[in-house]
């Protein structure tokens, strides 16, 4: 499936999007994803955070607390 709205690499969910931060500083960027590429992306970072120092670990919001493009 094809989602033109989707950042993400797919396979995509049709769809709603929504707009996952890059940053800790606000507006300086956000992804475009669908719930699948959300998903895939929050299962990306939970296993880099085991890596990582706490001082580094990426943020996992929740689907819900994201703000949907074009709102």
């Amino acid at each position: 499936m094809y989602n033109p709205n989707c950042d993400g690499s797919g396979p995509h969910q049709a769809g709603e999007v929504r707009l996952l931060p890059i940053s800790a500083i606000p507006d300086h960027g956000n992804m475009i994803l669908c719930r699948m590429c959300f998903n895939r992306e929050i299962a990306w970072r939970k296993e880099r955070n085991r890596e990582l120092s706490q001082d580094c670990w990426f943020a996992l919001p929740t689907w819900e607390s994201l703000k949907v493009y074009g709102d």
